[in-house]
């Protein structure tokens, strides 16, 4: 999700001792989903947007204002684990590995790195992916991102994984554009993509989010009703990401306030990155998901998913930001929050994110940090975790809560 809007302010290092995950994972069977409905899956956010300098009209996303990814202007926290990447689909970058040699990056414009991405979700059990569409970029003259659309439903189809389209309000302003309209050209333009048996669906309807009502106050609430409206006209199960503390808005009942947007939606699925840490997380599940949502979500009759995200740290991104700002704690952060999501049992799990290595919140493999370049600073996961520990955590989840829903 957009660095700026959706990697929350709380400054929080805190000082609790770190402990071990087990690396023990359960034996899985992997077969394709149903993608007739989202009860009971875990699905990952794919922001597939890490593309080859200059071959993607600056939309790069591994770097911040340079053409390409230099030292000091990089704009990742965290390093994925290239093993098995498909070479072509690779380029060298100016980060010296402990042993010598630059490491490499990846770019999404590439089939072979989509495929790479659906296969890693479906040999941990991971259910598939929300594609995040952002609004500023819907109009891109490359073509970069419905590439990368269609790459999605070619690897879904092959793994028996399902996807979502998710629409991300950046760029999105009422004043300059009727957004209504444009959602619904370009879902008439993708057709072709969201005809995949892979496209998910949700009681019988096919399945759409839209993220940032209440976060995106460039939409109006007026223009958010007319949005969700004609898209349940248009036959769409619409799922809405909004901010944390959305339900305080909602009883507010404030005039201009987005609760009158809420109330239209299928689903609301709060967006929690940054809204908690390790010391300040059981309270928050106890109080604000296990009580507030789930009461304001049943008073409105309103089904219900919950985001986990594994940590974060997003100071390339943004130099003003603490390193490591949210700790993983060797993965106990992440479990404790994958375990809670499947004890209050939402409709579905949201994984916050799969490959979000700007704000370093991604789940796909890694580097240690015994692996890291010596010449920038970057994140890695603890050394005595293998580099998809976090995907394995995910699947034991996935596997946990479809057992239990």
């Amino acid at each position: 999700m957009a660095s700026s809007l959706r990697y929350a302010t709380l400054v929080a290092l805190f000082g609790l001792g770190s402990c071990v995950v087990s690396t023990q994972h359960t034996e899985r069977q992997i077969s394709s989903i149903d993608r007739s409905t989202l009860d009971g899956k875990l699905f990952v956010g794919y922001q597939a947007w890490f593309r080859k300098p200059l071959e993607d009209d600056g939309n790069s996303h591994w770097t911040t204002d340079t053409p390409s990814p230099e030292v000091g202007h990089v704009g990742v926290d965290m390093i994925p684990n290239i093993t098995g990447y498909p070479s072509e689909c690779l380029f060298d970058t100016p980060f010296t590995l402990p042993g010598g040699g630059n490491a490499q990056f990846y770019t999404n414009d590439c089939e072979g790195v989509v495929d790479m991405h659906f296969k890693i979700m479906a040999d941990n059990g991971i259910s598939g992916a929300f594609m995040q569409r952002f609004y500023g970029y819907i109009n891109e003259a490359s073509g970069g991102w419905v590439n990368i659309l269609n790459y999605t439903k070619i690897a879904a189809e092959k793994y028996g994984r399902g996807f979502v389209i998710e629409y991300d309000l950046n760029g999105a302003a009422t004043t300059s554009t009727n957004v209504t309209s444009t959602f619904l050209a370009d879902l008439a333009a993708l057709n072709s993509i969201i005809s995949s048996p892979a496209y998910m669906h949700h009681n019988g309807k096919p399945v759409l989010e839209i993220w940032g009502f209440g976060i995106v106050t460039s939409v109006t609430v007026d223009d958010g009703i007319a949005i969700v409206t004609a898209l349940k006209n248009a036959g769409w199960y619409v799922i809405l990401g909004v901010q944390q503390a959305w339900h305080a808005e909602l009883a507010a009942n404030q005039p201009g306030g987005y609760g009158s947007v809420y109330q239209l939606a299928d689903m609301i699925q709060p967006w929690t990155v940054g809204a908690y840490d390790m010391s300040s997380y059981d309270s928050f599940h106890d109080g604000r998901q296990a009580v507030e949502d789930a009461n304001a979500l049943r008073d409105m009759g309103i089904a219900s998913s919950i985001v986990v995200w594994p940590g974060g740290s997003s100071s390339n991104a943004n130099p003003s930001e603490t390193f490591d700002h949210f700790p993983r704690w060797n993965g106990t952060f992440y479990q404790k929050q994958l375990d809670g999501a499947v004890n209050l049992k939402p409709t579905f799990i949201f994984g916050a994110m799969f490959d979000e290595v700007n704000e370093g919140t991604a789940i796909l493999p890694l580097l240690r940090n015994k692996e890291l370049p010596t010449n920038q600073k970057f994140l890695g996961i603890d050394d005595n975790m293998e580099p998809d520990a976090y995907v394995k955590m995910a699947g034991d989840a996935a596997l946990k809560f479809a057992s239990t829903s």
